[in-house]
């Protein structure tokens, strides 16, 4: 890469980030790419206005956190893994154009509309016209196993195959682009037959995983500082610079070295924090939930009374090639302009338009916080807790006595968000072995359980016999006699 042309980005979150004059011409400087510049980032602005970042930005951060990283296991991983595998270079530019493409095919209002992409399977109908065999199954064992991927990543990976994949294979001829796509879908390769599908595998974690991956890292500190919430600070330089790869009897995998431990720590209380109190906030929720609704009362107007028009036009591979007709309208790469205007345009006949413009809620929470929640219900269990839930109406016709009240309750159930990292799936370089994250947290939370009083001490020895610290703490660990 060194003489490389390339384009400065200035980000207020990583500075500049330097992106090839090639990638530019060949993925951001083309409609598809910069209708980024028209999503939002979140659904977070009823309640941070700040937050005005969109997903153009976002995907640039994720190559450049994604550059990094990618020199860091090049720098940290042991020669011996490396050999034999395919071109160093190859595997760079693919888990480049991943990162940068990710979010290529998301939503208008970034997750608030998610529901509705998959609708019928139809971004995974549209995937598999893109994609090969051995990936189809891969794909279907990991829905089965896992889960299947969140639907705008498959639409991303369906996108980058049909409009960007023969200008990958003349940048990247020696590497299939079906490669890009599996790292936007996180779709490892299920058995991996050598030792490069392994190392794959683990680049496919890194953009897509459930430990730490470069996209998750991004969102966590860029909708930090455009919150304003500023609850964490993360180290970056040093999270990735202590990455490598790691060779453990299951095969390779993506590891920490122990110097990055309390980043990584910092990673995980910062994505709490942010899924805790600010995503599932009771204002976000509800005015996702009012535009939704908007949504699908619009969508029906535009239908003459069924339903499909507006959200089949606006979750349609078509929708990105060529206006597709909706009312009196058309839509081509439809973004957040595009929806909002056909909800104004519509209002008089659209139920919910006039509150989400105007910013005043027609409902209110009764509790607003989940410590709130845990202290009503504190008596109960789930089994309880799920009949009260089913209930709402009945229980509260007690208080609201007039029909048209009770019609108007809205119960939002909030699925449990934090362990999209996992920490069984985060490893650390530690102590010469390879342990996982979440074998480190339960010592933590038993020392500070049980032993929060217990002696704790620090031996310092001479410098000069620093590489024999491995023999000093195996004697110290002998039984006492």
């Amino acid at each position: 890469m060194t003489g490389t042309k390339v384009k400065q980005f200035r980000d207020p979150v990583h500075g500049y980030i330097a992106v090839p004059e090639n990638l530019c011409e060949l993925f951001i400087d083309t409609p598809i790419f910069q209708r980024l510049k028209h999503i939002e980032q979140t659904s977070i602005r009823p309640l941070y206005p700040s937050a005005r970042h969109d997903r153009f930005v976002h995907s640039l951060g994720v190559f450049h956190l994604a550059s990094l990283a990618y020199q860091q296991i090049v720098q940290n991983t042991a020669p011996e893994i490396l050999d034999g595998l395919p071109a160093e270079e190859d595997y760079r530019q693919a888990f480049l154009v991943a990162a940068l493409m990710h979010d290529c095919g998301h939503s208008p209002f970034s997750h608030a509309l998610e529901a509705h992409y998959n609708r019928g399977d139809r971004a995974k109908d549209f995937l598999f016209r893109n994609i090969d065999e051995e990936y189809r199954k891969d794909f279907i064992a990991l829905c089965q196993y896992c889960g299947p991927p969140k639907a705008h990543e498959i639409f991303s990976a369906a996108v980058f195959m049909k409009h960007f994949g023969l200008q990958f294979a003349t940048l990247c001829p020696n590497v299939p682009s079906a490669l890009v796509a599996r790292m936007i879908t996180g779709c490892i390769n299920w058995e991996p037959k050598n030792k490069a599908e392994q190392f794959e595998n683990c680049l496919i974690g890194l953009i897509n995983g459930t430990g730490i991956d470069v996209d998750k890292l991004d969102y966590i500190l860029r909708d930090t500082w455009a919150s304003g919430v500023n609850n964490v600070s993360i180290d970056v330089q040093r999270l990735l610079g202590a990455l490598e790869v790691v060779s453990r009897p299951s095969g390779l995998t993506v590891a920490f070295r122990k110097s990055a431990l309390s980043v990584i720590k910092s990673v995980l209380d910062g994505r709490n924090y942010l899924y805790r109190w600010v995503y599932s906030h009771h204002t976000v929720l509800y005015y996702n939930h009012v535009l939704n609704s908007a949504l699908l009362s619009l969508d029906q107007e535009l239908s003459d009374g069924g339903e499909g028009t507006l959200i089949d036009a606006m979750f349609s591979e078509e929708s990105y090639e060529k206006p597709v007709c909706v009312g009196d309208c058309c839509l081509f790469l439809p973004c957040d302009d595009d929806i909002f205007s056909l909800l104004k345009m519509y209002a008089a006949h659209t139920p919910h338009v006039k509150e989400l413009m105007s910013r005043k809620p027609h409902l209110v929470p009764l509790w607003k916080t989940q410590a709130e929640f845990e202290l009503i219900f504190a008596g109960k269990n789930e089994d309880e807790r799920a009949y009260v839930q089913d209930r709402v109406g009945e229980k509260l016709s007690a208080v609201l006595t007039v029909p048209a009240d009770l019609h108007h309750i809205l119960v939002l159930p909030l699925a449990p968000s934090m362990v999209s990292i996992e920490e069984s799936n985060l490893f650390v370089d530690i102590l010469n072995k390879v342990v996982s994250f979440a074998e480190l947290a339960a010592i933590w939370e038993e020392v500070g359980r049980e032993r929060r009083n217990a002696s704790f001490f620090y031996v310092y020895i001479p410098r000069e016999f620093k590489d024999r610290i491995g023999e000093c703490i195996e004697v110290l660990k002998k039984p006492v006699r």
